[in-house]
């Protein structure tokens, strides 16, 4: 391995180092949202599955559901979690795409 090989490996680090900084600012401004209970239930996450948001619009919501309402919550952040995860995936996998 030679002086110029050495520089070329050194130089796809910093670009893949610049590469994930800006992955780790989009994760932060992203925004995932998943609707349970017909849209009575609205949960909005951030690239990193953290909940930013959960709106519940008690006009759609029947009162004999009232029970049901943690389940259609939980649902709610569980679904935009895992579609962050699956967007964040992808772009990685882009990301990486593009290194090589």
């Amino acid at each position: 391995m030679g002086l110029g090989d050495i520089k070329d490996m050194m130089g796809q680090m910093r670009a893949a180092q610049q590469q994930m900084k800006q992955v780790q600012k989009k994760l932060g401004s992203m925004r995932v949202s998943a609707e349970t209970g017909g849209g009575t239930v609205k949960a909005t996450v951030d690239g990193e599955a953290n909940l930013i948001d959960l709106e519940i619009d008690t006009a759609l919501l029947d009162p004999d559901e009232i029970k049901v309402l943690p389940k259609l919550i939980k649902k709610a952040i569980q679904e935009a979690q895992k579609d962050a995860r699956k967007q964040v995936m992808s772009d990685m996998k882009g990301m990486l795409g593009n290194m090589m």
